[in-house]
């Protein structure tokens, strides 16, 4: 298995491409297991629900109307919007997979540091299904 640097990985929100400012990209998904165990089970037994996604993004804050401050601020309380996240940067392939689904604001924080530079982070609570494509 080959590696590959981070430093191609590409994420669009709302039409956006925002990874020119970011530092930092973390996509979990939580699959949400029920437990269903009884009295006669010999362990712990549970059944899968729907999977759960999150992102978690930072990086340097550019208030240029088209970059990520704006399209993140301005998402707040304005329903979901599309994403797509490529890790490697490139096109859905075999060895390239693409994250595609919508996502919801669910935190923002712009920090300023004295002698640091002017940051942001967010969270995106994907609404719906997250799919994975890879052709």
């Amino acid at each position: 298995m080959a590696r590959i640097p981070g430093n191609d990985a590409n994420l669009s929100y709302n039409a956006v491409a925002i990874e020119d400012e970011l530092s930092s990209i973390g996509l979990t998904v939580n699959n949400t297991l029920t437990e269903v165990t009884a009295f006669a089970d010999t362990g712990a037994e549970f059944v899968e629900g729907l999977a759960n996604g999150t992102f978690s993004i930072s990086g340097a804050a550019d208030f240029a109307a088209s970059q990520g401050d704006a399209t993140i601020f301005t998402q707040i309380g304005s329903g979901e919007a599309a994403f797509i996240y490529q890790p490697t940067g490139n096109a859905a392939g075999a060895s390239d997979p693409n994250y595609t689904g919508n996502a919801l604001v669910s935190s923002y924080t712009i920090t300023a540091d004295v002698g640091g530079a002017v940051t942001y982070s967010a969270d995106l609570q994907v609404n719906g299904a997250t799919t994975r494509a890879v052709s």
